[in-house]
Parts: structure tokens; sequence; C-alpha cells
């Protein structure tokens, strides 16, 4: 009997490390393939977005998503229509 519990054992790591292996290869020829980083889309999605803080309330704002004001030549960027108004130059 205990015997076949540890044949059974290492038939399912043997399963695992097979399947890891090929899903490893996967990855390296789907990504060569397409042309992308290794890296997931995820880091690739974080590494881009910049950040400014709101002056007002202190939140910090994607700058592609924030409302902007120039002051004195300089692009201030807010969070909220209520913020941009309370800013005072």
């Amino acid at each position: 009997m205990l015997s076949f519990l540890v044949r059974v054992l290492l038939f399912a790591i043997a399963i695992s490390v097979v399947r890891s292996v090929v899903t490893a290869v996967h990855r390296a020829f789907t990504s060569t393939r397409t042309g992308r980083p290794l890296s997931s889309p995820r880091s690739t999605e974080q590494s881009t977005t910049m950040l400014q803080q709101d002056p007002v309330c202190g939140t910090y704002v994607a700058v592609d998503t924030s409302l902007k004001r120039v002051v004195n030549g300089r692009v201030v960027h807010f969070c909220s229509p209520e913020c941009r108004d309370k800013y005072k130059a």
C-alpha cells in the first residue's frame, strides 16, 4: 500500500515538472514571435505611467488623466475640478 502511494506522489510531481517546463517554453516562443518583452504587461504599464502630486490635496494623479492648468509657464496637475478651483497661484 505504501509503495502505491509513493508511486502516485512521484507521478504527480513528474506531471507538475513537465507542465512547468512546457509552460516556460511556450511563453518563450510566444514572446519571441510577438516581439513583446518577457516581462508581464502589468510591470510595463506601471513603469510608463507618470504621476504628479495635486498641490491642493496632495493626491497623486496620472498625468494622462489629470486636470491641467498652466501657471507661470508651468503645468500644474489636479485630481478634480474642486481642487483646481481652490488652487491659488
